[in-house]
């Protein structure tokens, strides 16, 4: 198998995930798969396995930039650098939500905040924790 092949198999199945999240939330099957951390942990799996089978096989490190850029010209550790992001974009997505639930942030706001995790990861989280620090003032009404 290629990092093309595992790479157009991971990406599909993170997006199926976060849509089953945003479209879905409450749904037993989201439930189960998406909301439980199985389907971060399947990617999980897969980030496991590259590392398992690729550590030590490329030069650079994590102690300089040049050592990172040199690190991620080996594809399967360029892949594995993705992988991790969508697991872990995929687990605070998840978070996101329940937290929204629990703190009863309208979906409405809190679905901007899922397309930026997934698409931008920090700023997902930072535009998530404004709402979630004005909760209080913003949302208590009802509003």
């Amino acid at each position: 198998m290629t990092p093309e092949i595992v790479f157009s198999i991971a990406n599909p199945f993170a997006a199926i995930g976060w849509l089953l999240l945003a479209i879905l939330p409450n749904t037993k099957i989201t439930k189960l798969l998406v909301r439980s951390g199985l389907w971060s942990g399947a990617l999980s799996v897969i980030y496991l396995f590259i590392i398992l089978f690729n550590f030590g096989r490329s030069e650079g490190g994590f102690s300089s930039l040049p050592g990172v850029a040199l690190l991620f010209q080996n594809q399967w550790v360029l892949l594995a650098g993705w992988i991790h992001y969508l697991a872990f974009d995929l687990f605070l997505g998840i978070w996101e939500t329940k937290e929204a639930e629990a703190l009863g942030i309208p979906r409405w706001v809190l679905i901007p905040c899922l397309f930026l995790t997934f698409m931008l990861g920090p700023i997902g989280f930072l535009l998530f924790y404004i709402v979630r620090l004005t909760k209080g003032k913003r949302y208590d009404d009802g509003i």
